[in-house]
């Protein structure tokens, strides 16, 4: 439900929180006494007053909120890569203010209408029906999905969240009430007057699982039920066709055969399948996949292209001015734009090689279309690659970077594409859908875990624990495993190597291992495992580390003791961890 705009996009000033903001978030959560870093502090903080910048105030601790995958989670895939050029830290702090520019523009809550409500604000097409439409169902999934991902960086953001879905909730599709009607409007007469769009409730349901990864669902959202409830009663009653596609939204037919690419939420319905078991989720994968490369064979085999609808069985493009959006409808042009994302997150998180094989046609032939120049990608391909756009967008930019982290030999071209899509600043859709992929690439957009059905229980919490040295007295070793995100253990500082070690208090089946970083954290360590406490056997080895939160995969392991045996540090003070968890096989 989008409308492409054929005029520049107007850029708006950042006005994000950067520069000493930025410096002291980089510190924020330590506590020990580094008074060099505070000198230069106050001599910025000084020379800040004296340019009339105005109050600097520190961010909170990403913790603050009591979130169990606080940002940053900084993610590594199996299979993927990342920009090389610059640290994680450096990309996290790019997602941050990125955030907080997007955060600022986008987000609001003046609905008289629905005091509480929040929504995305953004440009729409289609009739609106003589309302005046704010956004759409597509901006809410989309700020759903940013908001719980970016939690621990806005202190507000379960609050946010919530006004989000209460928007969502109340304008309630008038075809399905477990679906959002398609248009935001400041009236209660919009609530429940319009009929659904596919890719909003997709993005919706997501959501409501990551926020139950996120915060639990104990509180005034059961967000796991809801999720499970729009997803079987919602999407699988509305959405699912009987010939397992995704048709267009809860006013279309059972039987369609025509339905919209970006909508093919892969990894989306991977968790949809988790939570519910459903096979139904597989077979629409398998089946969507199946559409992807007949079309691809018969469309697009040089290119991978795919066009913004897909019509009949076996399935082609549909028709220019297909459902009187706009005239587009047969080419690449701003629907399909998003696929690339959509289908690299199958592969990222779900290791799928299917997504990897689309992935890498469209890498291998956009790199060459475009003289390995990211800049160069144009807004609207035919399916042959023949160029109909004239400049670059993120939402066409962003998404052709992400699908390139499948290779190391995309290296310089993920690099170069993260320089152009961090600080690119345009409209609505091409801003979020760029945030989105900002947070894939740097593996800030986590896969959602085990802990969407009933959570696994931290073995190592309140656990015996032991480590080679402190720092002194609030630094000792059980800090880092008093299930309390505010306290940590540190090591004396500069020194290697230093280790800590829990015991579990029996042999137990270990499935894998978080490690919540302070920013004195290991580039390089291992895990160790023990069933007496004096011999040790490696199972885990990190050479580049970056700090933040780890979740670090097991294989097999049977153990009583657990350690982290650190042998070099990032910082020249100690090694810190806030927490240190074990955690059983799933």
């Amino acid at each position: 439900m989008f409308q492409p705009r054929t005029n520049v996009y107007t850029r708006t000033q950042n006005h994000a929180r950067g520069g000493l903001a930025s410096a002291v978030t980089s510190t924020t959560g330590s506590t020990r006494s580094r008074s060099k870093w505070y000198k230069q502090l106050i001599g910025m903080l000084i020379v800040a007053l004296i340019a009339g910048v105005g109050t600097v105030v520190p961010s909170q601790s990403s913790y603050a909120a009591g979130e169990k995958k606080p940002f940053p989670q900084q993610t590594s895939y199996p299979g993927t890569i990342k920009p090389s050029h610059v640290t994680q830290n450096a990309m996290n702090q790019a997602v941050a203010q990125y955030y907080d520019y997007w955060k600022g523009k986008y987000l609001k809550n003046n609905l008289s209408s629905l005091p509480g409500g929040y929504y995305v604000k953004g440009e729409i097409t289609g009739d609106q029906d003589g309302f005046t439409a704010l956004g759409s169902s597509e901006g809410q999934g989309y700020g759903m999905i940013i908001t719980v991902l970016m939690a621990g960086h806005d202190p507000d953001a379960q609050t946010i969240y919530n006004g989000l879905f209460k928007t969502a909730r109340a304008f309630k599709s008038s075809e399905n009430p477990n679906l959002m009607g398609w248009v935001v409007a400041d009236s209660t007469q919009a609530q429940g007057h319009f009929s659904s769009a596919t890719d909003g409730d997709l993005d919706i349901a997501y959501s409501l699982i990551l926020a139950h990864n996120q915060w639990g669902s104990g509180g005034a959202i059961n967000y796991l039920q809801e999720a499970k409830q729009m997803i079987t009663d919602g999407i699988k009653v509305s959405n699912v066709t009987t010939n397992n596609r995704l048709n267009l939204g809860d006013w279309d037919g059972k039987n369609a055969l025509n339905t919209r690419p970006s909508d093919w939420a892969l990894s989306h319905l991977r968790a949809f399948h988790e939570v519910t078991q459903d096979p139904i989720w597989l077979q629409v994968i398998d089946n969507l996949y199946s559409v992807y490369n007949q079309f691809s064979n018969s469309y697009s085999s040089a290119t991978g292209l795919i066009s913004d609808f897909v019509i009949n069985d076996p399935p082609k493009p549909a028709p220019e001015w297909y459902l009187g959006e706009f005239k587009e409808t047969n080419i690449y042009y701003y629907n399909a734009s998003r696929v690339p994302l959509r289908i690299v997150m199958d592969y990222a998180m779900y290791g799928d090689p299917r997504g990897k094989a689309i992935s890498d046609k469209l890498t291998n032939w956009i790199k060459g279309k475009t003289n390995n120049t990211p800049a160069k990608i144009k807004n609207g391909y035919k399916l042959n690659g023949t160029e109909v756009g004239d400049y670059a967008t993120a939402v066409f930019v962003s998404p052709l970077i992400s699908a390139a982290t499948t290779d190391s030999a995309n290296q310089a071209w993920v690099n170069s594409g993260w320089d152009w899509m961090k600080n690119k600043k345009e409209d609505y859709f091409s801003d979020s859908y760029n945030l989105l992929n900002m947070l894939y690439i740097t593996g800030n957009w986590w896969k959602p875990g085990a802990d969407a059905q009933p959570e696994l229980p931290n073995l190592a919490l309140h656990a015996t624990a032991v480590a080679s040295s402190i720092e002194g007295i609030s630094f000792e070793a059980d800090r880092a495993f008093d299930g309390n995100l505010q306290s940590r253990w540190a090591s004396s500082e500069g020194s290697d190597p230093q280790w800590i070690s829990a015991d579990l208090g029996a042999v137990k089946a270990i499935g894998s291992v978080g490690l919540h970083w302070e920013d004195a954290y290991a580039t390089k360590f291992k895990l160790q495992v023990s069933n007496d406490g004096v011999n040790w056997q490696d199972v885990y080895s990190e050479t580049n580390g970056s700090g933040g939160v780890q979740n670090i995969p097991l294989n097999q392991v049977q153990a009583r003791y657990v350690k982290m045996y650190g042998i070099e540090r990032a910082t020249p003070y100690g090694y810190s961890l806030y927490e240190f968890e074990v955690y059983p096989p799933n």
